[in-house]
């Protein structure tokens, strides 16, 4: 491999090629799927492809667990112990006509394009004979199959969703997600930005970078992502591998960095950052939910974060949740699409399609604004 190649390239194409003959599993625990490649623009891009979705299977790779399971899940997560009947027989009104839509759309066994099984892909600045080379590659590739690419976001990637959309795909509602620039001096005037600095400045808790981690402490830092993703929100969460962990460590697939507190690791976050999009953003974060809060392990941690985004002179992709945090941080809210191409597939499959995408476009944006506000 060439070694004069940008780490993060190299770091990409050892995923990429791992993934291709061992499959998603060996990278997320909670992905039975299939990796492929396409070559766009240059560079070989990751397609993932679903056979089978299973109920325990990850959202980054069965588009069944984004837009049903998972929504599922938070309805009756915020429901009173006394409505969770009432709350089951809602949930079958609701979701099992969208399931059923889904299953005639054979979205689930869509082959997803550019997806390396994080929570968020970012994107270079395709030109517009990139994407349409593109998506003619992945029909000639995959004719029996919807294409998808996971993490459009207008906001971020304008031209991207503007090629995608003269291309024939169709931009279905995914999540609220949260864009800073660091680089703007508005964001450091915030009062939570200001506490928050002053809290990372304490010694109490010690900042450890990535060249302090060694390999015997990366179990302890695959249980406190466990601890907060897996454990406290969802099982549909991305459950990284010990072999993640190692491919990060040797390769910065993820720059890791942990927090110490006497003696013991009580905090891990994982950056991505990647420059042809201009953006950095954390698929992994994790800390000792036990521990008192008055540490402010979270708190330190997206401190971090933002620190390293100004450093590295990259935009901030928060992600999605803590919605309230995230503002308060100068992250301001975007909604983010799934982009879905079915126009190659038989009537059945390309109208459910069409169907499912039109109640999310009257449906989806209108509930993720108003869950923002809470």
């Amino acid at each position: 491999m060439n070694t004069s190649l940008p780490p993060h390239v190299v770091a990409d194409a050892l995923w990429l090629l791992t993934a291709r003959s061992r499959g998603g599993q060996h990278w997320v625990s909670n992905t039975d799927c299939a990796i492929d490649a396409i070559e766009i623009a240059g560079h070989s891009q990751p397609v993932s492809l679903l056979e089978h979705s299973h109920w325990q299977d990850s959202y980054v790779a069965s588009p069944r667990s984004t837009w049903l399971r998972y929504a599922r899940q938070e309805m009756l997560r915020q429901l009173s112990p006394g409505l969770a009947a009432l709350g089951q027989l809602l949930s079958c009104a609701v979701f099992g006509p969208m399931s059923a839509l889904l299953n005639a759309s054979k979205l689930d066994q869509a082959a997803i394009c550019s997806n390396h099984l994080i929570s968020t892909n970012l994107y270079p600045e395709w030109s517009a004979s990139a994407v349409q080379q593109a998506t003619d590659g992945l029909l000639q590739k995959y004719p029996q199959r919807p294409l998808m690419m996971r993490n459009i976001c207008p906001a971020l990637h304008p031209a991207l969703a503007q090629q995608l959309i003269h291309n024939g795909w169709q931009m279905l509602p995914s999540r609220m997600v949260y864009l800073c620039d660091p680089q703007e001096k508005t964001v450091w005037k915030h009062n939570h930005v200001k506490q928050d600095a002053r809290l990372l400045a304490n010694k109490q808790v010690e900042i450890l970078p990535h060249e302090a981690i060694q390999i015997q402490d990366l179990p302890t830092l695959r249980q406190l992502f466990r601890q907060l993703f897996i454990d406290k929100h969802s099982c549909l969460n991305p459950d990284f591998s010990p072999a993640f962990f190692e491919l990060c460590l040797e390769t910065r697939f993820l720059e890791l960095l942990a927090l110490r507190w006497q003696g013991r690791l009580v905090g891990v976050i994982g950056l991505y950052s990647h420059p042809e999009s201009g953006c950095i953003t954390t698929p992994l974060i994790g800390y000792d939910t036990s521990l008192p809060q008055e540490l402010g392990l979270y708190r330190r941690l997206m401190a971090l974060l933002l620190h390293k985004a100004k450093e590295k002179q990259l935009k901030l992709h928060y992600s999605s949740g803590a919605s309230q945090f995230k503002r308060a941080r100068g992250g301001h809210p975007h909604l983010e699409y799934t982009a879905v191409y079915s126009q190659h597939l038989h009537t059945l499959s390309h109208q459910s399609t069409r169907l499912f995408a039109s109640i999310l476009q009257n449906c989806a944006p209108a509930i993720l604004k108003r869950a923002d506000h809470l």
